[in-house]
Order: C-alpha cells, then sequence, then structure tokens
C-alpha cells in the first residue's frame, strides 16, 4: 500500500471530520432542521476524525517497517476498529431519532 495514498485518503478523512465537529458535514435531507442534527453530525465528525487519526499513525508506522501487503491490509482494519467502534455507538444513540425521522420523510412524501 502506497504511503502516499494513505497521508492522502487520512487527510480527508481528518478535514472532514474536523468540518462535522464543526457542525458542517453533508447528511442525507430527511435528516437535517431536526433538534438532534448537531449532535448527530459532531458523532460522524468524530467517527470520520478517529477514522483519519488511526490511518495517519499507521502510515508512520509503514514507513517505519516494511511489511507485506497481506499484514498491511490487516493492519488498515485494525487501526480503523475504534472509529468502527465509535459509529456503532452513535448508530445505537440516533438510532431513534433516524428511525422518527424515515417516518416523517414518508409520510411527507406520500402527502404529495
Amino acid at each position: 500500500m502506497s504511503i502516499s495514498f494513505l497521508w492522502g485518503i487520512s487527510a480527508f478523512w481528518i478535514v472532514y471530520g474536523v468540518l462535522g465537529i464543526l457542525g458542517f458535514q453533508r447528511i442525507p435531507e430527511k435528516y437535517k432542521y431536526k433538534s438532534w442534527t448537531p449532535d448527530y453530525i459532531r458523532m460522524c465528525g468524530i467517527a470520520d476524525l478517529l477514522l483519519g487519526g488511526g490511518w495517519i499513525i499507521l502510515s508512520f508506522v509503514l514507513r517505519a517497517v516494511s511489511l507485506p501487503l497481506l499484514q498491511e491490509m490487516g493492519l488498515v482494519l485494525l487501526f480503523a476498529l475504534p472509529a468502527v467502534g465509535y459509529a456503532l455507538y452513535a448508530d445505537r444513540k440516533t438510532k431513534v431519532w433516524r428511525r422518527q425521522a424515515n417516518e416523517e420523510w414518508r409520510r411527507k412524501k406520500q402527502e404529495k
């Protein structure tokens, strides 16, 4: 795996995560303008930041140590686990909110 590619993808997720924490992130239209929208955007931003941060650390590890491709891919998955764990936590926390928004969205589409 190319270190420069890993740095680029890490930089993207870090910037997108920071934008999410600041409240500027793209979310589905049906989740906008709700009382919980800022919390949802912030949680998505934190998950993105964890992903980018883990991969930037991994890029420094891979720069220092040369490993076979299969082991590198395993490390990519391992370093993504904190982000996946947090995303699962955020998904559980916002599940009821998103379900209500989906129901409202469907009702609104049926009325039109």
